[in-house]
């Protein structure tokens, strides 16, 4: 039982790493709509960002909630939770600055960021933002 528990837990941290990389990715989405930073959201459209929110978190909290019935014996202690996920977070994280940034290159290649912080997202894509509170205009 202890050996079929320890090759079970490889499958088990990578099904939750998807699980919180997945939600993640769809709540970022969200927030990018909701708060209009278009360098940050993956679509032109709103409403995109929205279906591509309702298609990965509704999933993931399936995956969640019916984690057990999946994985009778499939418990991830604690630490081990709490690392996978500030792992996924951070992954998630720089995917979604650096995916976005590519998609919104070329779109929001002539803007300037008016503004300091978040806000400037609403204008240019995170990377654009750095190159111009660094002093490289483009």
């Amino acid at each position: 039982m202890i050996l079929q528990m320890d090759q079970m837990m490889p499958r088990l941290a990578l099904e939750y790493f998807g699980l919180v990389f997945i939600a993640i990715m769809g709540v970022l989405q969200i927030v990018a709509a909701y708060n209009d930073l278009i360098g940050v959201s993956f679509f032109s459209r709103k409403i995109y960002s929205y279906l591509f929110a309702a298609s990965t978190v509704g999933p993931t909290l399936a995956g969640f909630f019916t984690w057990h019935l999946r994985n009778p014996f499939g418990v991830i202690q604690g630490r081990e939770q709490f690392g996978f996920f500030v792992l996924a977070l951070t992954i998630a994280f720089i995917f979604t600055l650096a995916t976005s940034s590519l998609l919104k290159k070329k779109r929001l290649q002539g803007n300037y960021a008016q503004q300091d912080g978040l806000e400037a997202l609403k204008e240019v894509t995170f990377f654009q933002a750095l190159r111009h509170r660094f002093g490289r205009k483009q």
